[in-house]
């Protein structure tokens, strides 16, 4: 990473490690409130506030901001984006928050492959080497007490395979499309799949209200944090830093839970920030085309 491209590279990963608060407070809640009502309901919250924060910036823009070439991406995006946060959603209600976060973002495995497929480009040796590294670390976590059976964790690693392909659709409509554009039609449609499972399975006890619309403040926060990130680095190379969220997670479990990590647990978030590390030093080596 030569001295020129450092510091764009380093604005990306700062964004991703500001979205994940955003993100990671955002599961919790919905760990709290999906009993109360239903997940569809908290779905529709997400995508419906966070709709109605990019739609006066779409309307200052006027007619062009609806315009987008690009419409097989965007689909793509979104439907990847949206089945995201339902099986993280689905996930975190059958085990617990860290599990959710380790397994959904483990997005860095399915990258490579999912790019490989798409465009037949190969991600070097050196960058392999954080990520192997990383999820070593997620093994030393996952290992003492996880299931690999329970449904959490089949609909966290469901999130993960959607997410990778987010993130690399994401990065290519962002080369050339406004992030609000973007964001517009993955919460549009979003809010328009929810709304027919919200009403059937509506039940919002008033308690519970502020939090439903907090997640979805969130969400907005979080999303746009993210698309910025993505025009400072590529997916295969920021992806590892998602870990961070494992912090946020550990520590929120401990404060409203008691849950602590243990020793394993500490191991392998060492580990996971260390092939981040690594995977920021490599991150603009050259690839090759096969």
């Amino acid at each position: 990473m030569n001295e020129a491209e450092s510091p764009p590279f380093i604005n990306g990963v700062l964004l991703i490690i500001f979205a994940w608060v955003f993100f990671t407070v955002m599961i919790a809640i919905s760990r709290y409130v999906s009993p109360l009502t239903s997940i569809p309901i908290v779905l529709l919250f997400q995508n419906g506030i966070s709709l109605l924060f990019i739609l006066p910036w779409m309307i200052e823009k006027g007619k062009t901001s609806f315009h987008t070439p690009k419409y097989h991406l965007l689909i793509l995006r979104t439907v990847a984006g949206y089945l995201n946060f339902t099986f993280i959603f689905l996930a975190v209600q059958r085990t617990s928050l860290v599990n959710t976060l380790l397994l959904s973002n483990s997005a860095p495995i399915f990258i490579p492959l999912i790019i490989w497929i798409w465009r037949r480009i190969a991600v070097g040796y050196k960058l392999w080497l954080g990520i192997i590294i990383g999820f070593i670390g997620i093994g030393l976590i996952l290992k003492p007490d996880i299931d690999f059976m329970n449904t959490g964790v089949l609909f966290a690693l469901g999130s993960a395979i959607s997410f990778s392909i987010s993130m690399i659709a994401q990065r290519r409509l962002i080369k050339t499309e406004p992030k609000y554009t973007i964001l517009f039609y993955y919460f549009l449609a979003g809010t328009l799949i929810s709304f027919p499972f919200a009403i059937y399975t509506w039940n919002i006890p008033l308690t519970i209200l502020p939090l439903l619309i907090l997640i979805g403040v969130l969400s907005v926060i979080g999303q746009l944090a993210f698309l910025q990130a993505l025009q400072f680095g590529k997916p295969s190379a920021l992806s590892p830093f998602n870990y961070i969220s494992v912090v946020y997670a550990a520590i929120i479990e401990w404060i409203i839970w008691n849950q602590f990590p243990d020793l394993f647990s500490i191991l392998g978030i060492i580990l996971i920030s260390v092939g981040g590390i690594l995977t920021m030093i490599y991150e603009n080596k050259p690839i090759r085309k096969f």
